[in-house]
């Protein structure tokens, strides 16, 4: 019988070391874990054991070859806090299920349907962005703030700038909460005697009565819409016929708003950062819209998906900056990979981040280079070295909406605008549940 190896591991006298890095710093804390460690290795947090890599092959084991032994971990149990039993948060028949019923909604035909709003949406706020024209902006608060809008457009048809932003701000308050449960899950039964859990208890409120109130003001009126709600309500499962609860549509309608927003706008913020300091890529996305749209025409669906350059840009930035730059799960049974032992209920850091920007796998990691994803390069490379939306079962449903998204939202903007970085503004990463600029991304519009 073969003796498995067991990962390298942080020392347990440093346990409250541990517990203090990853509560204040959790991307740079595993930065540093993994130049002592390498690609796998387990964190000591005294009252908690984790293993966390950044191994390409290990993290497609636990993702896809050997999916059904891993679960969502520890971390999603909190997001329920705020999400419910969403297709984030969700696991086993219950979400194969929903998954199955929600799959359709984001084929290629709705999209389409979708699309429509997407470039209304669009064509205001490049009209908002002509009146902010040699003024400094927060990039990541703007990309935020029109993300939102065209999914709340495209779940809701929602047009009140009221309750656009009192959906947002709620929103907000909950992944501030639930990530101090993530964080530091150790000091969880504090926070509910704290003001914080006031506020998320009454922006949850907040958010419900909302979601509920549109979806009953929907189902009342008997009128059709061609939204993702209308979408959600109309479905049916193939054996049984039966639809969505309320609660279930609660419960999507709210995650799909949270993931697909939040990702998108921190791809677009970080990427147009970058090309701030990249003058001969943005010339080069010019190029290419400019010849599919010479007259500075809002697109079509089909003529978005013409840019390919531009959508090398949009993969270059979610590999520097992926906006789910970790992934966890959690072993159901024991399991070994390549003669490492991986334990029964131990909870898996799967890092993104570190996998995107390793020098094992990426030429000059840290450069900004869009051919990374040309044709052939993405040919030559193995697939599950760039895995920004996941992969296997559980990737990112709305993968190809956030696409079509970003790439009209970047080809119309750099059309029309050029933008530098404004001088001695910090740029830091915050890793949250996605990966945020900690104060912001400020840059000038020219």
């Amino acid at each position: 019988m073969t003796t498995l190896k067991s990962l390298p591991k942080t020392p347990k006298k440093d346990f409250l070391k541990s517990m203090k890095g990853v509560a204040k710093d959790m991307l740079g804390y595993n930065e540093k874990l993994k130049e002592i460690y390498g690609d796998k290795y387990q964190i000591d947090l005294g009252y908690l054991q984790l293993y966390a890599t950044s191994n390409p092959d290990l993290i497609k084991h636990i993702l896809q070859t050997n999916h059904k032994n891993y679960v969502k971990s520890m971390g999603y149990d909190k997001l329920k806090m705020g999400l419910g039993d969403g297709l984030l948060t969700s696991a086993g028949d219950y979400w194969r299920k929903q998954r199955r019923l929600s799959q359709p909604v984001f084929y290629k035909n709705n999209l389409e349907n979708l699309f429509v709003d997407m470039g209304r949406t669009t064509t205001e706020f490049l009209d908002t962005m002509e009146q902010l024209r040699g003024s400094e902006i927060d990039i990541s608060k703007l990309m935020t703030e029109i993300t939102a809008t065209i999914v709340l457009r495209s779940l809701f048809n929602v047009e009140e700038s009221q309750q656009l932003n009192k959906i947002y701000e709620s929103m907000d308050v909950m992944q501030n909460y639930i990530m101090k449960h993530v964080q530091s899950p150790i000091f969880s039964p504090f926070y509910y005697l704290s003001s914080s859990h006031r506020e998320f208890k009454v922006s949850m409120k907040d958010m419900d009565d909302l979601v509920y109130g549109m979806m009953h003001d929907r189902q009342k009126s008997g009128e059709k819409k061609a939204d993702l709600l209308q979408m959600l309500m109309d479905v049916e499962d193939a054996d049984t016929g039966e639809k969505m609860t309320d609660l279930q549509l609660r419960d999507e309608l709210i995650t799909l708003f949270s993931a697909g927003h939040e990702t998108s706008a921190n791809s677009l913020g970080w990427t147009f950062y970058m090309l701030a300091q990249h003058p001969e890529i943005v010339e080069k996305i010019r190029v290419e819209v400019n010849g599919v749209l010479p007259n500075k025409e809002m697109p079509t669906f089909e003529q978005v998906r013409q840019l390919t350059y531009t959508e090398q840009v949009i993969n270059e930035g979610m590999r520097l900056f992926p906006p789910a730059w970790v992934i966890g799960r959690r072993a159901v049974e024991d399991d070994e990979f390549e003669g490492f032992e991986i334990k029964k209920e131990i909870n898996i850091w799967c890092e993104i981040y570190l996998l995107h920007r390793s020098e094992a796998f990426w030429d000059n990691p840290e450069e900004f280079n869009p051919d990374r994803f040309s044709a052939e390069a993405v040919k030559a490379r193995p697939r599950h070295h760039f895995i920004p939306f996941g992969a296997g079962p559980r990737m990112c449903i709305g993968n190809h909406f956030a696409m079509i998204e970003m790439q009209l939202l970047l080809s119309t903007i750099v059309q029309r605008f050029d933008f530098s970085v404004v001088e001695n503004h910090p740029v830091e990463l915050n890793g949250l549940l996605t990966l945020r600029p900690k104060y912001g991304i400020k840059l000038k519009i020219k």
